[in-house]
């Protein structure tokens, strides 16, 4: 019986995924589910909570804008003004997002450090 290789890896990857998943499941504690309300109880947590939603919000954007990029620079099809704006839309994202995290840490800094 002649083993098609092509199948044997399709195997092999499906047996390991489910493998793993079932050890992270077995692995994860489970722990009582939040309590209702929201509402922070401190300036602190209100702070991490605004700073959390506005970094997931630029991340997000972040992303996109270097798919975009991404894009853009394999469409460009050897026009060079097409595979720089590319090259910058990629690049200025990056960047947005590094100052984001930088802003993170400040916040964060500041909160843990200043008000708590």
């Amino acid at each position: 019986m002649k083993i098609n290789k092509k199948n044997l890896i399709v195997s092999i990857s499906t047996a390991f995924y489910l493998l793993t998943a079932n050890l992270a499941m077995a692995a994860s504690s489970w722990g009582a589910p939040p309590q209702p309300g929201g509402v922070p109880i401190n300036i602190e947590s209100g702070l991490l909570n605004l700073t959390n939603w506005i970094l997931g919000f630029v991340s997000m954007i972040a992303v996109l804008m270097v798919i975009w990029g991404g894009v853009l620079y394999l469409t460009s099809a050897g026009d060079e003004s097409k595979a720089e704006s590319g090259k910058k839309t990629v690049t200025y994202a990056l960047m947005g997002l590094i100052i984001a995290g930088l802003a993170y840490g400040i916040i964060k800094v500041i909160v843990v450090n200043i008000l708590a």
